[in-house]
C-alpha cells in the first residue's frame, strides 16, 4: 500500500510544536499510524511526551527515530507563515518541512 506523504506532512506542519510542547503532532502521527496498523504506545520522560509504534511482533527489527518538535520561528521574516505547510513551485515550505516532520511523514 502506497500513502502519499504530503498530506501528513502539511498535517505535521501545521501543528505548532515548539519545544517542548507538543501543539497535537503526536496525535496526528498516532491517528496515521493506527490506519496503517500500527501498535502505539505513549510514554513521558520527565516532562516530555514521547510515542513509539510497532508494527508486526517478530524480527527483523528496523527503528526509525524521529521528533515533532521544531525550535522557536524567531525573528526572521518568513516567505510563508512557518506553520501554514504551504505548497509553491512543487516545495513544500514550513517550519518542521526538512527536520524532521517532512522525514516523519
Amino acid at each position: 500500500m502506497t500513502t502519499d506523504p504530503l498530506p501528513l506532512a502539511q498535517a505535521l506542519i501545521r501543528c505548532a510544536s515548539v519545544t517542548p510542547a507538543d501543539a497535537g503532532a503526536q496525535s496526528v502521527l498516532a491517528e496515521a499510524l493506527e490506519r496503517l496498523g500500527f501498535t502505539l504506545h505513549r510514554q513521558r520522560y520527565n516532562d516530555i511526551d514521547n510515542l513509539f509504534a510497532r508494527i508486526g511482533s517478530g524480527g527483523p527489527h528496523f527503528c526509525f527515530a524521529g521528533h515533532t518538535d521544531v525550535v522557536p520561528v524567531g525573528a526572521a521574516t518568513w516567505r510563508f507563515d512557518p506553520f501554514a505547510a504551504e505548497v509553491h513551485n512543487g516545495v513544500l515550505y514550513g517550519r518542521g518541512a526538512c527536520d524532521m516532520k517532512g522525514a516523519i511523514a
